[in-house]
């Protein structure tokens, strides 16, 4: 009986996973508002009915793989961070922008479902996926202070436009019609570039 009931909780979460995962790839392609309950279960082979039996409807389901997506970027960027734990506090901002870019780019969808279908999702669910994003900011936030408490970032820059800043544009380029063979790592070099470099020659001296 034992072994029966854990067979059909294994063969559930296989269920489970696969709905989430072609829910986030029709949410990348068509958005939420294109995005229907029928859409999703034929998708899945299934009959929209038997979806109710892994979420209690649509919003449900959506707001688990918008919620996933944020989770994954962040668990990723936190594993890289605490492997870098050494590292020099504009080099760990780098890293973790290297990161983010990596995880919105590779073959997953739910990052990517997030960022495309939040500004369309019902208040209330926008409500329960900032407190989720928060979470994420407050890498970026202590990441930011520390650079700035290294002298790092001068003191009259804004810590929290550029935390925008820098999440903005790399979401941005899940729109970007890229160069073939741009990698998120070269990305993530032109971006830290602009960001803390500069993006103009710099002034010669006279004299």
């Amino acid at each position: 009986m034992a072994q029966a009931r854990r067979k059909d909780e294994k063969l559930r979460d296989v269920s489970r996973r696969m709905i989430l995962e072609r829910t986030a790839r029709l949410l990348v392609r068509n958005g939420y508002g294109d995005t229907s309950l029928r859409d999703i279960a034929q998708a899945c082979d299934m009959k929209a009915g038997s979806l109710y039996y892994h979420f209690d409807g649509k919003d449900a389901l959506i707001e688990q793989v918008m919620t996933e997506g944020v989770r994954r970027v962040q668990a990723r960027v936190r594993d890289a961070l605490d492997q870098a734990a050494d590292a020099s506090p504009l080099d760990r901002v780098r890293l973790a922008m290297e990161v983010h870019l990596t995880t919105l780019h590779d073959k997953s969808d739910y990052a990517s479902a997030h960022i495309r279908c939040f500004p369309h999702v019902p208040a209330d669910i926008r409500q329960r996926l900032r407190s989720v994003r928060e979470e994420y900011e407050a890498v970026w936030i202590d990441l930011l202070e520390t650079a700035r408490g290294a002298g790092l970032i001068a003191a009259d820059v804004d810590l929290m436009t550029l935390r925008f800043a820098l999440i903005g544009m790399m979401n941005w380029t899940l729109e970007w019609p890229r160069v073939a063979g741009t990698r998120p790592t070269d990305l993530a070099d032109r971006f830290f570039r602009i960001a803390f470099e500069g993006a103009s020659h710099p002034v010669p001296q006279i004299g």
